[in-house]
C-alpha cells in the first residue's frame, strides 16, 4: 500500500472516532425513543454505508448498511454493534481482536469513557458482574432492556432452529437457537449487538435474526447439553441407580428398540449393546406398551415411525398420556425426510428425530445425549 493510501486510511480512523463519539451521543435518545436520535442514528449509519468501501473497509460498510435501514425495535441493539465494530477499527485492526461490549458495561452501571478490551466474551460478563456486584441473570435482563430485546429462555430450543446453524458458530460466537419460522430465526447471545453473527446467521439460515440475551455461561450449559457434550455420569452411579430402579443388567442404560423390520432392530441393538447399552426389543406399538409396564427400567424408546398395529406416533401419544411412562424420552425413527414431519413429531413429545439407514455415530451421539438431558431433568 502507497504511502498516500496508508496515511488517507489513517486519517479515516481518526474520522470513525469522531463517528463513534456521536453514536454514544445518541444512546439516551435512542432509549427514548425520540424520532430526532433514530434519524441521527440512521444518517451516521448512512454515511459510513457510503464512505467504508471508498477508504477499503467493506465490512463496515456491509454493516453500517444494517444500521441505515434498521427498523426502531432492532435500532439501538444494532447502534451498539456498530460502535463496537468502530472501537475495533480505531484500535487499528479490521477485526474485533478484542470485545469491549460498552452495552453491556453500561446495562451494569460500569464506567466506559476508556473502553476496556476482553479476550472473550465471557470475560466481559465477568468484569461487569464482579465491578457492578449485580449476577450474570440479572445482568442479562438490565442488557434486554436496555437493548430493547428480551433475556433468553433457553429451556426448550426448536430442533429445527438448532439445524439451520453450524455447532461451531454456536460455540463461537456463544448462541443458542431458539425458534425458527419461514422468515426468522430467534436466538440467544452472549452479544446480541454483534452485526458480523447477524449477517452471517442471515446468510447461513435465509431468514432475519431475532435476539435476545443470555449470560455466557447459561449458554454454554445449555449447548452441552442439547448438543450431547454435558460430562458423562461417573458408571458406579449409573449402576446405583439402576438397581434402585430395578436394575439393568450391569447398571448400564436400558434403550427399548421398536420397529417391525427385523434387521433394522438387529442393526440397532449391535450398535448399541456394543457401547454399553442393555437393549429390549418389540415389534410394534402395542408390544412396546406392553415391555414399557413390564421391564423396568426404560431409560429410551427407540421407536420406528411406520409399523402395522400401533404406528411410532401412536405410541408416542400413548406413551405422553400415560402418567407411569411420560417421563420416558423417546427418539423417533423413519425413512421419511420432511422438515414438516420433523416438526410435528417433536411438537407431539418426541425428544428427537433420526433418520433411516442408521449413521451409528450419529444414532449413538443422539441416543446419549436424549437419555442425558432426561437425567438431568429427573436430578440424577
Amino acid at each position: 500500500m502507497s504511502p498516500d493510501r496508508e496515511e488517507l486510511r489513517a486519517w479515516y480512523r481518526e474520522a470513525l472516532t469522531r463517528r463513534s463519539d456521536e453514536l454514544r451521543a445518541l444512546r439516551d435518545g435512542l432509549a427514548r425513543g425520540e424520532l430526532a436520535a433514530r434519524d441521527s442514528a440512521r444518517a451516521v449509519g448512512q454515511a459510513l454505508r457510503g464512505s467504508g468501501d471508498t477508504f477499503g473497509f467493506p465490512d463496515l460498510s456491509t454493516q453500517a448498511a444494517l444500521v441505515e435501514s434498521s427498523a426502531d425495535s432492532s435500532l439501538a441493539r444494532r447502534v451498539e454493534g456498530l460502535i463496537e465494530h468502530l472501537n475495533a477499527l480505531t484500535c487499528g485492526s479490521t477485526e474485533p481482536a478484542t470485545r469491549h461490549a460498552e452495552w453491556l458495561m453500561l446495562a451494569a452501571g460500569v464506567a466506559v469513557s476508556e473502553p476496556t478490551g476482553f479476550a472473550d466474551l465471557a470475560s466481559a460478563w465477568r468484569h461487569a458482574s464482579a465491578q457492578s456486584g449485580v449476577p450474570p441473570s440479572q445482568l442479562a435482563e438490565r442488557a434486554a432492556e436496555r437493548l430493547g430485546i428480551a433475556a433468553g429462555d433457553l429451556g426448550q430450543p426448536s430442533r429445527a432452529a438448532l439445524r439451520l446453524v453450524p455447532e461451531a458458530m454456536m460455540r463461537r460466537e456463544l448462541l443458542l437457537p431458539l425458534g425458527e419460522d419461514a422468515e426468522t430465526i430467534r436466538v440467544a447471545a452472549a452479544d446480541p449487538t454483534s452485526l458480523a453473527t447477524e449477517l452471517e446467521l442471515i446468510r447461513l439460515t435465509g431468514r432475519e435474526p431475532l435476539f435476545t440475551v443470555a449470560p455466557p455461561e447459561a449458554l454454554e450449559h445449555a449447548m452441552a447439553a442439547l448438543l450431547g457434550l454435558a460430562p458423562v455420569e461417573p458408571a458406579r452411579s449409573r449402576r446405583a441407580l439402576a438397581v434402585e430402579k430395578g436394575g439393568a443388567e450391569g447398571g448400564a442404560d436400558r434403550v427399548l428398540v421398536v420397529d417391525d423390520d427385523g434387521s433394522s432392530r438387529l442393526l440397532a441393538r449391535a450398535v448399541l449393546e456394543k457401547h454399553g447399552y442393555a437393549v429390549a426389543e418389540a415389534e410394534d406399538g402395542e408390544e412396546a406398551l406392553d415391555r414399557l409396564r413390564s421391564v423396568r427400567p426404560i431409560a429410551l424408546v427407540v421407536a420406528d415411525l411406520n409399523m402395522p398395529v400401533m404406528d411410532g406416533l401412536e405410541l408416542l401419544w400413548e406413551i405422553r398420556a400415560d402418567a407411569d411412562l411420560s417421563h420416558v424420552p423417546v427418539i423417533v425413527l423413519t425413512g421419511e425426510t420432511d422438515e414438516t414431519l420433523e416438526t410435528k413429531l417433536i411438537e407431539e413429545g418426541a425428544d428427537d428425530y433420526v433418520c433411516k439407514p442408521l449413521d451409528p455415530r450419529l444414532f449413538l451421539a443422539r441416543v446419549g445425549a436424549t437419555i442425558r438431558r432426561a437425567d438431568s431433568r429427573a436430578g440424577v
